[in-house]
């Protein structure tokens, strides 16, 4: 590292301004909050503005070529993934092989992958890019259970206000646990840990041109309480039992089975969320019967126990059994 510490902020087409200016107020906080011991590095960061015209001369203060420790490509605006330029690309190979970190939230990580410094690699961006991540990226190992994914020369944070819980994640490697507390405090925020499946959806793709297993999906969708045997199913979907399995794989990646174990569980999660129903009740409206069973399924998919999850996203106090 250098004698101080150097960050850069890519500012490509569609950042989310929010993000953009909110990791700089961060970096702003660490400089004030820090230590100012001589053996701990100031901070130094700048926007790196990514248009189309490639890499300026020099960034504020830095030469072009000049290796900075941490690159930072933030989230952009909802609905749009940009493109990596060839100079962005080839700037960021540069800057890895001299030794920076490169670092996403987000979106971000669309950007970094576009380059193929991903490829091979475990990461998480948003919950809501999979299918299209999945796509663009055959070579990346996607992780959507973590919030924030960390190795020696990669960070990557998930949602779109992932972007806080990555600035401080490098604020703790390079300035430790204490300084992240303060910052926390003083940006009313809560850095203890938590992953990303306690808030990712059951999203299951419906582009796959199947028009049978969409039929079914959709019956599965208005039924799944009610256990149904396969053979029944096939016989709706007017095909066999074996060619249904393998069908209805194909086109979701799931089975039926486990097809209809997430839609109970994403309702199970609606109905923590916006009543008071004792768990008890809720467990015999989504299809199950025995509780013990079901907490032990929902802990394990969802990370967290139904009294716990509704302790954290509930609208309203329990009622009741929990």
């Amino acid at each position: 590292m250098t004698a101080s510490l150097r960050i850069a902020i890519v500012a490509y087409e569609s950042v989310l301004p929010s993000a953009l200016y909110g990791l700089g107020e961060v970096l702003t906080a660490v400089e004030r909050f820090r230590s100012h011991e001589d053996a701990v590095p100031a901070v130094e960061w700048r926007y790196l503005l990514a248009g189309e015209e490639g890499l300026p001369s020099s960034l504020p203060g830095w030469h072009a070529d000049d290796r900075v420790d941490v690159v930072i490509l933030p989230p952009c605006r909802a609905g749009q993934i940009p493109a990596c330029p060839d100079w962005l690309a080839a700037w960021l190979h540069q800057q890895h092989q001299q030794g920076a970190v490169l670092a996403s939230a987000c979106v971000g990580a669309c950007v970094l992958a576009q380059t193929g410094l991903l490829d091979g690699r475990i990461v998480t961006t948003h919950w809501l890019l999979e299918e299209t991540f999945r796509q663009q990226f055959p070579n990346v190992r996607l992780n959507l259970d973590a919030v924030v994914i960390e190795e020696a020369d990669l960070i990557t944070a998930g949602g779109i206000m992932a972007w806080l819980d990555l600035a401080l994640r490098i604020v703790r490697r390079y300035y430790g646990a204490t300084l992240v507390a303060q910052l926390s405090k003083y940006l009313l925020w809560d850095s203890g840990e938590r992953e990303q499946r306690y808030y990712r959806r059951f999203q299951p793709p419906k582009q796959h041109g199947d028009g049978a297993i969409l039929k079914l999906q959709r019956w599965l969708e208005a039924h799944f309480q009610t256990t149904c045997p396969l053979s029944q199913l096939a016989e709706q979907a007017a095909m066999s039992p074996r060619t249904l399995q393998r069908r209805f794989l194909a086109a979701t990646q799931l089975t039926i089975s486990s097809y209809v174990q997430h839609l109970r569980l994403e309702k199970a999660r609606e109905l923590l969320e916006t009543t008071v129903l004792p768990v008890e009740q809720i467990i015999w409206q989504i299809g199950y019967d025995d509780r013990a069973s079901f907490n032990k399924l929902f802990k394990t998919q969802i990370g967290l126990s139904p009294k716990a999850y509704r302790q954290r996203f509930g609208a309203t106090p329990p009622v009741g059994g929990t």
